[in-house]
């Protein structure tokens, strides 16, 4: 029994490892924006969240509870606005996946969320090096690690 248990085991674990290989693939497309939604359509599925723009301690997250995407106010300045979209997009996708298929935020999620926003920045010229930094240190100011 141990033996068909590992066997199992690896068998689910290589599974998830081919899912995360498709999910890092898998195109986000046909994105829009309007004052306080983003919409788009990521791995099949038509993806829309509300999007409230606030002071906060966290740069973004999502709420589980109301459905809605926070992004801190500072990222919503007009020198800034590339960054504010690719944010709402990596909230999105996040969201998505860990209430969807139940992925783990941190290990899972959040990893193909920041492909996702690194291709949406750099799709529309914008700077991933400078956001990757002030993301950085908008989240370790909080005591983040």
């Amino acid at each position: 029994m141990k033996k068909e248990s590992r066997i199992v085991k690896r068998r689910v674990e290589r599974a998830h490892r081919e899912l995360m290989k498709i999910f890092m693939k898998s195109p986000v497309t046909n994105i829009k924006f309007t004052k306080n939604r983003v919409s788009f359509n990521f791995y099949g599925h038509k993806i829309s969240d509300r999007i409230t723009v606030k002071k906060q301690p966290h740069v973004g997250e999502w709420s589980r509870r109301i459905g809605k995407i926070v992004i801190d106010r500072y990222f919503c300045d007009k020198d800034k606005r590339k960054e504010f979209k690719s944010l709402c997009i990596h909230e999105a996708v996040e969201r998505f996946l860990v209430k969807t298929y139940g992925l783990n935020t941190d290990n899972e999620a959040h990893p193909v969320a920041k492909k996702k926003e690194r291709e949406y920045l750099e799709s529309v010229n914008g700077n991933w090096k400078g956001h990757e930094l002030r993301v950085y240190w908008d989240w370790h100011k909080q005591g983040e690690k």
